[in-house]
């Protein structure tokens, strides 16, 4: 009898199934390069894998071998034309069957209008970076958002006609959304200490982004400070444009990206 490989949207009742899988796949990269076990935030959280199959903003996706759960993955729809894959993990005692290709290309199915599919992993991981290569991704540039390590941030085009709408820093007004913006980090200024409405602790850097038509103020907050560094090539993507006491003011979302494409 043939195996089959199928992808179903993950139901509330997964979670304690999935959330099991999801430690022991992200646990097993100890044997390729991991400082320790562990993975994603709340990757071995039954509530969190819960909470996630019902989310309304998130697809989340069992993957099934001879109708068996062997791993999942969630896809964020950053754009009509533009999926975010997160969480990719399947079942270390099903590795080697073909399971994470087949369910690559059946999610690319279920989503015939996005374009361009992006993922991050971990730059020490040698076994998600051969197989996403293999799969057809290409890294792009690195992301800075886990404080400890970087990580290989990667582009599927299944289209060949798709080019990203990136916005010119000269043509940013204020109440601009969900843009793309691209430049080098020319000077940033010193962090500071601020007290947010509710009276938390915050944290606040300028930097200045240019390219070739101009330049504009990218707004960096908290843990997103780190993950900038002058003389850098960037990519915002997800940013969103106000103004403050007349200037504009570029900034990034917590669920917008930093992607350095050069770095010093």
């Amino acid at each position: 009898m043939k195996d089959t490989i199928e992808i179903a949207l993950a139901q509330p009742e997964d979670a304690e199934i999935l959330a099991d899988i999801s430690k022991r796949a992200f646990n097993s990269d100890v044997e390729v390069g991991a400082p320790g076990p562990g993975g994603p935030p709340d990757y071995d959280s039954v509530d969190a894998h819960r909470k996630d199959t019902e989310n309304e903003r998130i697809d989340y996706w069992k993957f099934l071998f001879n109708e068996k759960i062997v791993g999942g993955t969630r896809v964020f729809k950053v754009s009509e034309v533009h999926g975010y894959l997160y969480g990719v993990f399947v079942d270390p005692d099903y590795h080697g069957k073909g399971i994470g290709t087949e369910t690559f290309l059946l999610m690319e199915q279920k989503y015939p209008e996005v374009k361009k599919w992006t993922l991050d992993t971990p730059e020490w991981n040698p076994r998600t970076k051969g197989f996403y290569e293999k799969i057809g991704f290409i890294q792009k540039g690195i992301l800075r958002w886990v404080p400890t390590f970087d990580l290989r941030y990667f582009v599927k085009i299944v289209d060949a006609a798709y080019e990203p709408d990136y916005k010119p820093i000269a043509e940013l007004q204020d109440g601009l959304k969900h843009i793309i913006v691209r430049g080098r980090v020319q000077e940033t200024s010193n962090i500071q200490n601020v007290t947010s409405k509710e009276g938390e602790p915050q944290q606040v850097l300028n930097a200045v982004l240019a390219d070739e038509t101009g330049s504009v103020t990218l707004v960096l907050w908290n843990e997103m400070i780190r993950q900038v560094q002058e003389g850098e090539d960037i990519i915002i993507e997800n940013g969103y444009v106000n103004s403050f006491r007349g200037n504009i003011q570029l900034n990034v979302p917590h669920n917008g990206q930093i992607i350095i494409t050069r770095s010093n």
